[in-house]
């Protein structure tokens, strides 16, 4: 006797679409993990760049935001947690011993309309997800009220403390950005004078700083010109140091967004915010072997019989040039 027929997924075809699979991943359906999701990051927008393995985008997103939300109830800056309904438990009780002539009758009916649930009230999160046209790249918006800068050097503090505490899977590299801004139209100038101004132009004494920077899909810019950009915003009174700096510049140019931060100088420390790189680290190389090889045993050689080759194994071996190697920071 035959099975009932299998229903045709989407296309006519026996299995669904990958592309259509994968494109669910970005839509959160959890109750307790709210958070929406964009393609665009626009200008003023603060948040991070995080990178995974190619096609991993969505998971290391929802891994992100997880990772985010903990955060945030560990410091108790996030609407629900034990201090915020410990202070709305007192404030009640306050009301209610203020309100001992009420009506008992309407308090139990204002107590059941509280109970229900309000289908017109807008969940807001401090998370937006925006899936970028970039392979292994991805932005996560972060509300202004937040400092994507301090949670990012939370976030690795605490797992550098605690590297066997694996909390990610996916999530590669971090970069956090405090604010963005379009690249044309002086856009870069002002963001420049705009993120830099609390950290060199607030007074007190003299930094060491350098500049860092990333260009994604844009060939309208490179490193030469974009550095000597944003040093001009530093302004005088404070020299480069490159290895020994205080603050950090970090520069990222997303297709015709510019986004910018300023870090501490436990960046390099903390694996430059790469997070596989804590739990999972690249073993050093270890010594390089001697220079000099052991020449080969000379064969023998028949009587009467020439050995093979005997021109090429007699002209002088060409110099190789040795190998230039630039490092980009």
């Amino acid at each position: 006797m035959s099975g009932p027929a299998k229903r045709a997924h989407g296309g006519g075809g026996d299995k669904p679409s990958k592309k259509s699979k994968k494109s669910k991943l970005w839509f959160n359906k959890s109750n307790t993990r709210q958070w929406s999701y964009r393609r665009v990051i626009e200008r003023g927008d603060a948040g991070m760049f995080v990178t995974s393995n190619r096609g991993k985008e969505a998971k290391c997103v929802s891994e992100m935001i997880d990772i985010l939300y903990q955060d945030l109830e560990s410091q108790r800056l996030l609407a629900g947690t034990p201090n915020d309904e410990t202070a709305t438990s007192d404030t009640g009780s306050k009301q209610e011993e203020e309100k001992d002539g009420d009506d008992i009758e309407a308090q139990i009916h204002k107590e059941v309309d509280d109970m229900k649930p309000n289908k017109d009230k807008k969940i807001t999160s401090p998370f937006q997800a925006v899936k970028l046209d970039i392979p292994c790249l991805s932005f996560i918006k972060i509300d202004k009220t937040l400092d994507p800068v301090q949670i990012a050097n939370r976030l690795f503090t605490e797992a550098r403390e605690n590297p066997t505490k694996k909390r990610s899977r996916w999530i590669q590299r971090i970069t956090p950005i405090t604010l963005t801004q379009k690249v044309l139209g002086g856009g870069i100038e002002q963001l420049s004078r705009e993120v830099l101004k609390p950290h060199f132009h607030a007074g007190g004494p003299s930094k060491k700083y350098a500049i860092r920077t990333s260009i994604r899909n844009n060939t309208e810019w490179t490193r030469d010109t974009l550095i000597p950009l944003v040093a001009k915003a530093v302004g005088p009174g404070h020299s480069v140091d490159l290895k020994n700096y205080d603050l950090l510049i970090l520069v990222d140019i997303v297709q015709n967004i510019c986004g910018m931060s300023v870090v501490g100088p436990d960046y390099d420390e903390l694996k430059r915010y790469n997070l596989s790189e804590i739990y999972d680290p690249t073993p050093k190389p270890g010594p390089k072997p001697s220079s000099a090889p052991v020449p080969p045993a000379a064969a023998p050689v028949e009587k009467g019989i020439a050995p093979a080759n005997t021109a090429d194994a007699t002209a002088p071996t060409p110099a190789i040039p040795a190998a230039v190697e630039e490092r980009n920071e």
